[in-house]
């Protein structure tokens, strides 16, 4: 962070003067200036506190409470060295040595994406070491009320919608109501402050990771030497998830534009929840600088009362939601719901399992239907190619290099070649007058008499599957040759192949 390197780099010259404030708090020079003047009213509180804490107690988050959410807060804080003086003799004089003061907060969600809030310190109980000998100025006054202040936050983006990060921009103001004997408001512009911001989260696991970017705007007071007016304000935090012991881990800085000063803080928090929307708190920090404001430590406890309602239905028509997160509805409207749609954000028929029917060889038969997935086929023939086009060549019924498969030494037809008997069952339909002699054929593998057995048993069993499909049996002769016609050498394993054979011979 670019505010840190500039820190480092003054740190040196800010302990050497660190309160030449002491000219910019007096209201006159130290010279002619009578002992116990007023202070120069400023507002010294730098704590900052989420009064919504959705994600964190110490740096506001992106997500806002719930509509209908809210949430009341009351948290003690003590510190030490805030506002440290130094006179022209080299002595320091801590003005502000402790401060002990408590918190009244509030936020509420009237509505979707809106978030007000207010807070109310009170500072119960303060003191340091006198400067009327240093400078000539009174102490402050030891309790009084810190600078009141209202405000409001409007969620931009939402992580529950779906989107990457919840975003939120928003404005508090400081009401002219603190102790201005107590540096607890400004002397200018009526004691009003203003803190317009954008912040941001996102959870990663069980961790919450909160940014905050924004400004403190103020009357510009003192005089010229150590003034104190608006700031840049940025805090990041990493918090941990979940409805049981919580911590949190917060870095908040400062940059002034009046002057050039850093202020740079580390704190830590914890909570607990206790039952029954109670839940106790406690946070310590560390300050870095001596930055008006800035303490050396700080401790506190608290407690908060919260009530969100319900979750809002995330599966409710209009809302962003996952498949997973609302297995009974149906994201696609296909009749099938989530649960038990292998494809929940495409519509499909529900026979298939609701994930849409593909045709991937084109032929306008969806796979699931298509009785030949792999071939371009007509829609009349459930995806199958029309059967052979050229029925009579040399007296052979012509199959295109096509082969009814059997079981090895068996006369089982296996599927390939029930397709190919389906489509000469079409065939012969389609011409009543044509009769078949079905020949089977074998290799010389094994013996002859068993091979010419096996060729008419093969030869017997198709024309059994064509009656079967439709086809007088008087219209087909089953016989059986074994190896005695081949087509082929028998010396290769191709020869043998092609000899094993089933030829349909047209008889009329």
């Amino acid at each position: 962070m670019s505010v840190l390197a500039v820190w480092a780099g003054r740190r040196r010259r800010e302990v050497a003067r660190t309160c030449v404030l002491v000219a910019a708090l007096a209201t006159t020079s130290a010279s002619g200036q009578t002992p116990s003047s007023p202070l120069v009213a400023f507002d010294v509180e730098r704590l900052r506190l989420s009064a919504a804490a959705t994600d964190s107690l110490l740096v506001d988050s992106g997500r806002l409470l719930p509509m209908g959410g809210y949430r009341l807060a009351l948290l003690s804080n003590y510190e030490r060295g805030i506002l440290v003086l130094k006179g022209s003799d080299g002595y320091s004089r801590s003005l502000l040595h402790y401060r002990t003061s408590a918190w009244l907060m509030g936020a509420w969600s009237p509505v979707e994406r809106l978030e007000v809030s207010a807070r109310l310190p009170v500072i119960i109980s303060q003191g340091g070491h006198g400067a009327e000998a240093l400078i000539g100025v009174s102490a402050p006054s030891p309790s009084g009320l810190g600078t009141p202040e209202v405000g409001g936050r409007y969620s931009l983006l939402r992580r529950e919608d779906g989107a990457p990060v919840s975003l939120a921009v928003g404005l508090d103001v400081g009401l002219p109501g603190g102790s201005a004997s107590a540096f607890g408001r400004q002397e200018h512009w009526a004691g009003f402050q203003f803190w317009p911001r954008v912040s941001l989260g996102r959870e990663v696991g069980m961790f919450a990771l909160g940014v905050s970017v924004g400004a403190r705007v103020r009357s510009r007071e003192a005089e010229p030497g150590r003034d104190v007016g608006t700031e840049l304000e940025q805090g990041l935090v990493v918090a941990t998830r979940g409805s049981g012991l919580r911590g949190e881990l917060a870095l908040q800085v400062a940059e002034s534009l009046v002057h050039p000063d850093v202020a740079v803080e580390l704190l830590g928090a914890v909570r607990l929840p206790i039952g029954h929307g109670f839940e106790v708190s406690a946070l310590a920090g560390r300050g870095f600088t001596d930055i008006p404001g800035s303490p050396s430590w700080r401790a506190g406890v608290g407690i908060a009362w919260a009530h969100n309602p319900p979750p809002e239905d995330v599966c409710q028509s209009g809302r962003k939601h996952t498949p997973e997160q609302c297995p009974g509805s149906d994201d696609d409207g296909d009749s099938v719901p989530n649960k038990a749609d292998r494809c929940p954000l495409e519509a499909g028929p529900p026979d298939n399992e609701g994930c849409p029917d593909r045709d991937s060889e084109g032929d306008g038969v969806v796979d699931r239907l298509d009785r030949c997935p792999n071939e371009v086929g007509v829609p009349d023939r459930q995806g199958c190619p029309e059967p052979v086009s050229s029925p009579v060549k040399e007296e052979r019924l012509s199959l295109a290099g096509r082969k009814v498969a059997f079981e090895v030494g068996l006369s089982e037809i296996q599927g390939d070649g029930a397709r190919l008997l389906d489509e000469i069952a079409e065939l012969l339909k389609s011409r009543p007058g044509v009769s078949l002699r079905i020949e089977g054929h074998t290799d010389d593998s094994g013996q002859e008499q068993l091979n010419r057995t096996l060729s008419e048993e093969r030869a017997k069993a198709v024309r059994a599957y064509l009656i079967r499909r439709g086809i007088a049996g008087s219209r087909l002769e089953a016989r059986g040759y074994g190896p005695s016609r081949p087509v082929a050498t028998n010396d290769t394993p191709e020869g043998r192949s092609a000899n094993r054979r089933v030829e349909f011979i047209i008889t009329n």
